[in-house]
């Protein structure tokens, strides 16, 4: 999966110009924003337009090199992508001025199979294939075996990098595999390790294995944790097919609907109309366990273009059901073209945070949950009684659980209010979610 966002074909290029304008215009205009106004927070306004101005970035300079790749400049824009090979491919049409259909004409092929390999990135591609497209299009292939002084330009063709799985690791995919009918588990166990790779692997063909995953507390290398590899493509799979249900394309220019999806948290059944409602939206929200070994609570990547929220449900509370959502939002609005094609994946959210990217999703968070003015004047923050908190919950018609859950989580006192943050009540209510 690329790490940032860019224009390769005419379509992507239209919807580009299209965000754009629409971009000018809610900057150029009080009435977006004194709209959402009364319905959100100032603070998460704010930050919505700083992630609006820097989308509109993205989009100019996606754009500006797809023209001058189209006008034959294209050095500098390969140049950048050197490292996707079936980037390259398609940058070579571009620069060619040739159109998917008369490629496939060059090829005898279907433009569709053109369509299918260019949105994959070439990903599916038999490696003879790719070498058809690559001297059809005057792309000279390179493999150079990489050393201390060496990169290696032809690093994604063939199997996908398969990440190692020592034997607790293995144990633990497979036990967790079995208990939720992840795949059919061979009994011989040289054929469960081929099965774990080919399970994760699968979905590294498909959507690529990113180099660093952002946790907030530190990078990890995909390939040297097999838990994470393997719940990231469970999730994969099951967002498949979830997303062939969604009829909304994703709007990330749209917010205002956040405040609606907060005050579901009263209800008996909020986590559950959250699910729905953000599916009505455009974005796919998955409940799957956690693996043996990992501490992740949630996490946010794009798939095919459609946001995907995964959240583990590791601490099983009302409150945490909802900050974790929240979280994850942040993510999908904020850093929807500065990280999310890699995706977030986010390790003990009650913890401290190191990653900028992570300060700022649980701003937004906090924010939406419980704008921070009202916070800031409500004797709920010092009250040592439930009285006062519960009356700030009332006034901002949100659940009591996510204020209790704000104080334990401020003064650091787990111990503090644990009959009133929820336990047990979501896993219960989203067990077939």
């Amino acid at each position: 999966m690329l790490d940032a966002p860019l224009i390769l074909n005419e379509r992507e290029a239209r919807k580009a110009r299209a965000a754009l304008t629409r971009i000018d215009k809610l900057l150029s205009s009080d009435s977006y924003f004194s709209a959402a106004l009364g319905r959100l927070p100032p603070e998460v306004l704010g930050m919505h337009e700083n992630a609006l101005r820097g989308a509109r970035k993205s989009f100019a300079a996606m754009l500006e090199g797809y023209e001058k790749a189209q006008s034959g400049e294209f050095t500098e824009f390969a140049d950048r992508w050197r490292s996707e090979p079936g980037v390259v491919l398609i940058i070579a049409r571009i620069a060619k001025g040739l159109s998917q259909a008369e490629l496939a004409d060059r090829l005898a092929m279907r433009e569709q199979q053109i369509q299918r390999y260019e949105s994959e990135r070439y990903r599916s591609i038999s490696l003879q294939n790719f070498k058809r497209v690559a001297a059809v299009l005057g792309v000279d292939l390179q493999a150079i075996i990489a050393s201390e002084h060496t990169t290696t330009f032809l690093s994604t063709l063939g199997a996908p990098n398969r990440p190692d799985v020592p034997d607790q690791q293995l144990k633990a995919i497979i036990e967790h595999a079995k208990k939720f009918g992840w795949f059919t588990v061979p009994t011989e166990p040289t054929e469960r390790l081929r099965a774990v790779l080919d399970y994760i692997g699968d979905s590294h063909a498909k959507f690529g294995s990113p180099g660093l995953l952002r946790t907030g507390l530190k990078s990890l290398d995909l390939k040297d944790d097999a838990l994470l590899a393997a719940w990231r493509a469970r999730v994969i799979q099951r967002a498949e097919a979830v997303g062939i249900e969604i009829q909304t394309t994703f709007d990330h220019l749209e917010i205002s609907w956040l405040a609606d999806l907060v005050r579901l948290s009263v209800l008996p059944d909020g986590p559950k109309r959250a699910l729905r409602l953000a599916q009505e939206k455009g974005i796919v929200v998955v409940i799957e366990p956690q693996l043996t070994g990992l501490r992740l609570d949630g996490a946010a990547f794009l798939l095919g273009g459609t946001p995907v929220i995964g959240l583990t449900l590791r601490h099983d509370r009302l409150d945490n059901f909802w900050y974790t959502l929240l979280h994850e939002l942040a993510h999908v609005y904020l850093h929807y073209l500065s990280g999310l094609a890699a995706g977030f994946f986010d390790e003990d959210l009650e913890g401290e945070k190191s990653d900028e990217l992570e300060v700022e999703a649980d701003r937004f968070a906090s924010s939406a949950l419980i704008p921070p003015e009202a916070w800031r004047l409500s004797p709920a923050r010092i009250s040592r009684s439930a009285g006062p908190i519960e009356s700030l919950a009332n006034q901002l018609e949100i659940h009591p659980a996510i204020v209790f859950g704000r104080i334990r989580k401020e003064r650091n006192n787990y111990k503090i209010f644990s009959d009133r943050v929820g336990f047990g009540v979501v896993r219960k209510q989203l067990s077939s979610a």
